[in-house]
């Protein structure tokens, strides 16, 4: 890996072994997965590996690493979580922002007011939405669109939101 002092991102978690030879599955827990092909090593458990090979497999993709050659060797990492340094991330069009980019942004309202920190991105079908926490009360749902979210700088940890307002 790069710099140890990378911050580490993380991208799936093994759920099974597949076949004989040491060939692990993960589940991807990025919206990115295809990344999964350009990336030379991975961590897992704490420990980093070299990718030897990666191949998407339905809904999940099957990963040989060096070192993990025979079944037994592969079970060892289910349940293991695979994490990434930040500097092998692939920078998004712009505009589009990786999740870790989010959470923990504190959002504003239009008059500069404090509604909270996103705590959570919820992936629907349509679209995601930002679970906001603020410092008293409930969690506030708000859809990741552009009428809702009018700004986002990640380098100064804010976004800029507009409230739904709902009639009864």
């Amino acid at each position: 890996m790069n710099n140890a002092s990378d911050t580490l991102i993380p991208v799936g978690k093994i759920v099974a072994p597949h076949g004989v030879r040491g060939d692990l599955r993960i589940l991807p827990d990025t919206d990115w997965p295809e990344h999964f092909k350009k990336l030379r090593h991975i961590r897992l458990g704490g420990k980093d590996y070299r990718l030897l090979s990666v191949r998407p497999h339905k809904n999940i993709y099957i990963l040989h690493l060096e070192g993990v050659d025979d079944r037994n060797a592969a079970e060892t990492l289910i349940g293991a979580r695979a994490e990434v340094p930040r500097s092998e991330m692939p920078a998004r069009d712009e505009g589009r922002y990786y999740d870790f980019q989010i959470a923990g942004l504190t959002a504003f309202d239009e008059a500069d007011a404090k509604v909270g920190v996103i705590t959570e991105i919820i992936h629907t079908g349509a679209n995601d939405v930002y679970v906001i926490r603020p410092d008293a009360g409930k969690d506030i749902l708000l859809p990741a669109i552009p009428d809702c979210v009018l700004a986002v700088d990640p380098a100064a940890g804010r976004m800029t939101v507009r409230l739904q307002e709902w009639e009864d």
